[in-house]
């Protein structure tokens, strides 16, 4: 297999018949084939469903189908940095965001053996906001709150990345999204911490807030919208297992626990929104910030409804 990474792939160019070929002398690559996972069982409709879910919500996301070869089944991606120009394939510069902030890839995780801490949620934001139109920092935030909903705990700063062009930086749509949850022997820890928070189902509306203000954010528009692609989630999530079992490779039984754990997931973030901090009122001024630590926060006399 030809491509870096965790999960083995190969880059393939699809010719005008359509049939799969590997790209020689330089010629770029139109496509990455990733083969099943033998220890992940399922790894291929899982993340035909969560990039097939993100499509069905309306995010920026790669094209993908699903395919057999003899008794292996197959995830096939379109590549984003690529573009046909006058029946030719040029590729397009892209940095992941550990290349943008000028982390080496090993420290693709925030929290990692290498001794240098890796990009934050507020690096990437930051970095977002300095070299991007401000409209892609609404699709940041939206590929996020994405990867917790479908519990995506490989969400690390490789997986993020800028399209660079001569006339403008853009971030790449979203790609290699797999829902942990339907693995035992996966770790629940978020790649990313969230106001210092790992695992999705603990996060509060509280969080949320942290998380905002940390990167810039307006806190209430952040807990509306997290709210709103919870909501669309779960409405959408049954319809992209049936995206995925219309296939090449068909059907699988792991679609049906993707769909079970994003829903439950979409659940536990609408329920705990409204644990939110009071914000401080003009009469009250800073005085009247929360200042709970992390270990006091789940008290009860720490929240107040959204409503």
């Amino acid at each position: 297999m030809s491509l870096a990474g965790a999960q083995i792939k190969l880059g393939v160019a699809l010719n005008r018949d359509g049939r799969i070929c590997i790209p020689l002398k330089g010629s770029p690559s139109t496509h990455i084939l990733k083969p099943d996972i033998q220890r992940l069982w399922g790894s291929v409709q899982n993340e035909a469903f969560c990039l097939a879910l993100a499509k069905r919500m309306g995010l920026p996301v790669i094209d993908v189908t699903t395919g057999t070869a003899g008794k292996r089944s197959y995830l096939l991606v379109k590549r984003y940095d690529r573009v046909e120009i006058d029946g030719r394939w040029r590729r397009i510069h892209q940095e992941d965001f550990c290349q943008a902030t000028g982390k080496p890839p090993t420290a693709k995780y925030e929290a990692n053996q290498t001794g240098i801490r890796g990009p934050t949620l507020k690096d990437m934001f930051d970095t977002t906001r300095r070299l991007t139109p401000p409209t892609n920092i609404v699709r940041l935030l939206d590929m996020l709150v994405f990867n917790v909903l479908a519990c995506n705990m490989d969400a690390h700063a490789k997986n993020y990345s800028l399209m660079i062009e001569a006339s403008t930086v853009s971030l790449a749509p979203l790609y290699d999204v797999m829902c942990g949850e339907t693995w035992e022997n996966v770790t629940k820890n978020m790649a990313q911490t969230i106001a210092g928070k790992s695992r999705g189902d603990h996060l509060k509306g509280r969080h949320w807030q942290r998380f905002a203000k940390e990167c810039g954010l307006n806190p209430r528009q952040v807990l509306a919208r997290i709210e709103a692609l919870a909501e669309s989630a779960s409405d959408h999530a049954e319809e992209a297992a049936a995206d995925v079992a219309a296939m090449p490779a068909g059907t699988h039984p792991l679609l049906k626990q993707a769909v079970e754990a994003v829903r439950k997931r979409a659940r536990s973030i609408i329920n705990q929104l409204n644990e939110t901090e009071a914000e401080p009122t003009a009469e009250s001024g800073a005085s009247s910030k929360n200042t709970t630590t992390p270990d006091e926060e789940e008290t009860p006399t720490s929240t107040i409804s959204k409503k």
